[in-house]
């Protein structure tokens, strides 16, 4: 009986190790296999990645960024379907850590084994380039005329590329097609390194990728809670960034106009009449009455479009006013651009008499 037992025993301790080594050989056959399909798809792959500026995403990598960070930020855009997925595979394939920092120039059709790739490679050689600098509150027609003093190419070109162009970018679906001036506010004012011999489809792809990479999905679900569009949030920063050059007015100014809308007063601001008929020092009455829908002296509510293109600060300004019962502000001092706010039209008109004449 006890040989039986102990044959018993040993026949167990060899079908365990038996199912341990089969194990372990299917484990490794996974592994192998895996592998092998990355390296396949990763081959595959080089023959279908879609060209054209729409898929291209401009992509800033800090020195010592972690794995995990990398993946959820290439997931945020677009790049990969999911971040753990990319995770598991850099880690099957040993391939962790060590990201190159950098700015990277990447494409929504690479694999992610493209991405990791080019997030790792060598600096490319340096190609000529020419560097622009674009201020906030310039329109499309400013950028056009100096693009044309450059000698880029005539004004006209970039003015027609930006009306007609065809562009794909999510913040851009409710903008009317047929809106004049179309991309009027989209177009991010930054300082861009482009090529010596740029076309003016290149230069707004540069900027409205710099626009999607700055306005997150975090900032569109503030806009939402707020019961804004995008677009409206445009559309009112554009306003701001004209109105006042003083940084800290932005958010007094941003919460003048969200007063306005709320008790249903016209904005009357002055930048929307200037936007139709060129810059003035002082409008007329006359002048405050031309019809365009642009103009917030005739139309209620914000103006069909935004009436140039905001810097990031307006932007965020418009999501963060600075809480105040301000409908009223009138320049108070020319040379450093301050305003006087004011919470009812007696003081406003004080003010205008004491700050105007």
């Amino acid at each position: 009986m006890k040989q039986k037992t102990l044959l018993d025993m040993l026949l167990y301790i060899l079908g365990m190790c038996f199912n341990l080594a089969l194990m372990a050989l299917v484990g490794y056959a996974v592994y192998v296999f895996t592998i092998r399909g990355f390296a396949f798809g990763e081959e595959m792959s080089e023959y279908m990645v879609a060209s054209g500026e729409d898929y291209e995403v401009e992509f800033v990598l800090e020195e010592y960024t972690p794995l995990a960070e990398v993946a959820r930020r290439l997931e945020e855009e677009g790049l990969i379907p999911n971040q753990w997925m990319f995770r598991l595979e850099r880690m099957l394939m040993n391939r962790g850590q060590d990201f190159r920092p950098g700015t990277f120039t990447l494409n929504r059709s690479m694999s992610s084994s493209q991405l990791n790739n080019t997030l790792r490679a060598l600096p490319p050689a340096e190609t000529e380039s020419q560097r622009i600098t674009i201020p906030e509150g310039w329109t499309i027609a400013d950028m056009a005329a100096y693009f044309e003093r450059r000698g880029f190419f005539p004004a006209e070109d970039f003015i027609d590329a930006a009306q007609h162009g065809t562009f794909n970018y999510g913040f851009l679906v409710h903008v009317p097609r047929d809106r004049p001036n179309r991309l009027e506010g989209y177009l991010f004012p930054d300082t861009y390194e482009i090529s010596m011999t740029p076309s003016p489809e290149h230069i707004i792809h540069r900027m409205l990728r710099r626009f999607e990479s700055l306005f997150t999905n975090h900032y569109q679900g503030i806009a939402e809670e707020m019961g804004m569009t995008i677009d409206e949030v445009v559309i009112m920063a554009s306003i701001i960034e004209r109105e006042t050059r003083v940084a800290d007015e932005r958010p007094k100014v941003s919460q003048v106009i969200h007063n306005r809308i709320r008790i249903g007063m016209h904005l009357e601001m002055c930048s929307t009449v200037n936007y139709t008929i060129g810059p003035r020092e002082r409008l007329t009455y006359e002048e405050t009455r031309t019809p365009s829908p642009w103009n917030t002296y005739i139309n209620p509510g914000l103006p069909i479009g935004p009436i140039g293109n905001p810097g990031w600060a307006s932007i965020r300004a418009v999501m963060f006013p600075e809480p105040s019962n301000y409908l009223f502000f009138v320049l108070r001092d020319p040379v450093t651009g301050e305003h006087h706010f004011s919470t009812n039209l007696a003081d406003h008109n004080a003010a205008s008499a004491r700050y105007l004449n």
